[in-house]
């Protein structure tokens, strides 16, 4: 992803299908599940909520450490695309999720969907 293009993302801010990170958390897995449970979308580590490219720094082994995370606490396992840029000499990480084939994706027994710009935990009666 160019850097142009990722700076356009953060430009328009969080929505649906964008969401800012400033580390890597269990809310990301969050965001990746509710985003696999909708549309798919965008997270974009080393971002403060505002849009300010903050950075992260990383190894191969931390990058390949949160794959696992996300796989080993996901059912049915997603697995994101990963990017990493850099914009002002800061690295960022961008997480892409397609939407799911096979709903609902759940974290930890737990089951979120994107609304707006933000997380909802599902019910019992949306889940089924």
């Amino acid at each position: 992803m160019t850097e142009s293009k990722l700076q356009q993302i953060i430009k328009q801010g969080e929505n649906e299908i964008v969401e800012f990170k400033q580390s890597f958390s269990k809310s990301v897995i969050e965001t990746l599940v509710a985003f696999s449970n909708t549309k798919g979308g965008r997270i974009l580590i080393g971002v403060a909520d505002d849009g300010t490219v903050q950075g992260v720094s990383i190894t191969e082994e931390t990058v390949q450490k949160w794959i696992n995370e996300v796989k080993q606490n996901t059912d049915p396992a997603i697995l994101p695309v990963i990017d990493i840029a850099d914009i002002d000499n800061k690295t960022i990480v961008v997480f892409t999720i397609s939407e799911f084939p096979v709903k609902p994706v759940s974290y930890k027994d737990r089951f979120f969907a994107r609304k707006q710009n933000s997380n909802h935990r599902l019910n019992a009666e949306q889940i089924t």
